[in-house]
């Protein structure tokens, strides 16, 4: 391991879904759980999993999507602080870029780390979503997109991934019934996972379990007012939910002599951005801006997509799920679907994607989902696996984290150590 090698060494992460509750006499939404005891508790929980004093921490970097339309509080990242004076007069950044936040956040501080300017770094991950109605956050959410061109003219997020799905779908010639069913299977396979993930908002007991959403068939069949046309072809459930939720991590240098007990390395990282107007790229058919931060992320891990074990890709809309996958190469272009179908991305693949449930069924709290996905990956690695755990020993996870509409593309290598 080279002295600078960047390590993540311990982890917490809430469980996701909408914590509130709405009074029925005066509609309000009351907050259940808080967003600043949400980052005490993954604050406390990271340094206790690292077994490190807040003190050793030497900066804090933390994600957020859009804090302030959320939850009037848009200086969040200072609040980490708030349980742990040890943590006083330490540099804190605030990132935002969007569902790719966190990450933006986590590769800040490992470039920090690399660089030996600093030696540990805590990484959050946090939103507070849930206290504004659906209208409400689609209105926020659709910040992130070209205002001129894309939400002032009414598009909204399941929108502009419903024009890239159709852009593939058109593209590799596939049936508008195939494509339906190429998306519930992708929707189903993710609820088989979360199902088992107690941090999950559709983990166990949920609507997901319930009402046996765990096939393509049972999806498929589901009444338009159970499965609803949301930005056609996609409808209700292939759809991540407004959730709530924070995730924290330790990350360390390999030298800094703060591994701890359970540690994976960060082999390879990359970000790549795209232009943020769709009308801007000149295939929209794929993810050009995901595939270049992947090829960039394998050659600085020196593997190739065949290497993987394991892989946590965003899949906001189960139409991303296929365009991610392929843009990592663990299916060839326009056969992501079909490679469904037939089977070879279930239990029995050689690289196992979305244990998690991915965001479909473990939420999309947008500015934690980056942390959280990184979260999992390096459970599975570590041999902690939370809900479904991959059937061999992972060595290498990819983690592909999404902001924008394809915008903002960060991959991280994570290897065993």
């Amino acid at each position: 391991m080279q002295p600078d090698t960047v390590l993540i060494t311990g982890g917490a992460h809430t469980r996701f879904g909408p914590h509130c509750e709405k009074d029925r006499e005066t509609g309000k939404r009351i907050d259940t759980y808080p967003q600043e005891q949400m980052l005490a508790d993954v604050v406390d929980g990271a340094l206790t999993g690292a077994d490190l004093d807040a003190a050793t921490i030497d900066a804090v970097y933390v994600g957020s999507c859009s804090p302030g339309a959320f939850s009037h509080q848009e200086l969040l990242a200072p609040l980490a602080l708030e349980r742990c004076s040890a943590l006083r007069f330490k540099p804190v950044h605030q990132s935002t870029a969007a569902c790719a936040s966190s990450s933006a956040a986590l590769h800040a501080a490992a470039d920090a780390l690399q660089s030996g300017r600093i030696q540990a770094a805590l990484v959050v991950g946090i939103e507070k979503m849930s206290l504004l109605s659906t209208p409400q956050v689609t209105e926020v959410l659709g910040r992130c997109s070209y205002w001129p061109e894309e939400s002032s003219t009414g598009m909204t997020f399941p929108g502009l991934f419903a024009t890239l799905g159709e852009h593939y779908r058109q593209y590799n010639g596939i049936s508008p019934e195939r494509y339906r069913e190429m998306l519930a299977t992708v929707a189903a396979t993710n609820y088989r996972r979360g199902i088992r993930n107690p941090l999950a908002q559709f983990g166990p007991g949920s609507l997901a379990e319930t009402a046996a959403l765990t096939s393509a068939a049972a999806i498929l069949e589901l009444p338009e007012e159970k499965n609803p046309l949301i930005a056609a072809p996609l409808r209700l459930h292939d759809c991540s939910p407004i959730s709530d939720g924070a995730v924290a991590l330790v990350l360390v240098r390999g030298d800094s002599g703060l591994k701890g007990q359970h540690a994976a390395a960060l082999r390879g990282r990359a970000i790549s951005t795209d232009y943020l107007p769709l009308s801007r790229r000149p295939a929209l058919h794929k993810l050009e801006g995901a595939r270049e931060s992947v090829l960039r992320a394998y050659r600085e891990a020196g593997i190739s997509a065949g290497d993987l074990d394991l892989a946590e890709v965003h899949d906001c809309f189960t139409s991303n799920q296929l365009l991610c996958i392929e843009a990592l190469g663990l299916s060839d272009e326009g056969c992501a679907g079909e490679d469904y179908l037939a089977g070879e991305h279930d239990k029995d693949a050689r690289c196992q994607i979305n244990l998690s449930g991915g965001l479909k069924s473990k939420g999309h709290p947008v500015g934690a989902t980056g942390a959280s996905m990184h979260y999992f990956a390096y459970r599975q690695l570590t041999g902690q696996a939370v809900g479904t755990a991959h059937p061999g020993n992972p060595e290498l996870a990819a983690v592909l984290n999404i902001g924008g509409s394809g915008v903002v593309n960060c991959t991280t290598i994570l290897q065993a150590v």
